[in-house]
């Protein structure tokens, strides 16, 4: 038994007439008996008897309307319910963010909000690694992360975005880009003290590093690039930072900064765990992240 059954069963009782409600509901009448018939099958008794004069009800068809009326209206207040969510006019987004992601994207959530006045936004904030980890759990629908990240279970789009980490620090000096070798004979603070192994920009680092035979230890640890700035702003050590972020945060006229050799770059992307399956809320939260992100694109141009 289907809802359109169902349907097509009350507006053949309203009705009395096959013909009149294949007119009414704009189908075709062989179509509105076929599925009233089938409808007859699933329940196992006919619910109509048909004669010239037209239909009437049955015993069952008469015991059957009150709860075919029933079901109809609970399908209409079921499909009420989610309409809001459908139509983008309620309901809640949670969407991941790379930990510094919220500086540079400062813009999204005020867009978005603009076009989706009564949808609640929550950004979980966290290393790119952990929003791949609740991506991947059904945690989070989707969300902006640096590459690479462990794509196991994830949908990851092509890049959007790319930009370049340089070294910030406070010694006039030091105008040349520097090498992991340079930077590891100087006080080093880094991000991500959390997910330092999984971190996308210190999988890089140490992997130059490696090359080496130099273990990357850095002399501090933070979780946040704005606290790995602020600590290099106060001459303590230099920090690796994304040069957008610290532009954002007003580092680059605090400090002095240059590339790395080779330069350093970080490129970022949305995942998602199944985009078919994605809510229309965060369907639309993508697509204006999508834009934003090649707009950084454009602005920051890696060397």
């Amino acid at each position: 038994m289907t809802i359109l059954q169902v349907n097509y069963f009350l507006a053949a009782t309203t009705a009395g007439s096959l013909t009149q409600a294949a007119e009414e509901l704009g189908v075709s009448q062989p179509t509105l008996s076929e599925q009233i018939r089938k409808l007859e099958q699933s329940v196992g008794v006919a619910l109509f008897t048909r004669a010239k004069q037209g239909l009437t009800l049955t015993e069952a068809g008469q015991r059957f309307l009150p709860h075919a009326r029933k079901v109809a209206r609970d399908y209409q207040i079921a499909m009420d319910s989610v309409s809001g969510i459908r139509d983008r006019q309620d309901g809640t987004v949670t969407f991941g963010m790379f930990n510094s992601g919220q500086y540079v994207l400062s813009g999204l959530i005020p867009a978005f909000r603009s076009l989706y006045p009564n949808i609640h936004v929550r950004f979980i904030g966290s290393n790119s690694a952990q929003v791949a980890d609740q991506v991947r759990s059904g945690k989070l629908e989707a969300g902006v992360v640096a590459l690479p990240i462990d794509a196991r279970g994830l949908t990851i789009s092509d890049v959007l975005w790319s930009c370049e980490a340089a070294y910030f620090h406070t010694k006039p000096a030091l105008t040349q880009p520097v090498t992991v070798e340079d930077l590891l004979k100087r006080p080093l603070v880094l991000p991500d003290s959390g997910f330092s192994q999984n971190d996308p920009t210190r999988r890089q680092l140490s992997e130059r590093a490696q090359t080496l035979g130099i273990p990357l230890t850095p002399d501090i640890e933070v979780e946040t690039g704005s606290a790995a700035l602020a600590i290099a702003a106060t001459g303590t050590a230099g920090a690796v930072a994304s040069v957008p972020v610290a532009q954002a945060l007003g580092y680059t006229e605090k400090l002095k900064w240059v590339s790395l050799e080779p330069p350093l770059i970080e490129t970022f992307a949305i995942i998602s765990r199944d985009p078919s399956s994605l809510s229309p809320a965060t369907q639309a939260l993508i697509k204006l992240a999508e834009e934003h992100m090649r707009m950084l694109h454009r602005e920051f141009v890696p060397s």
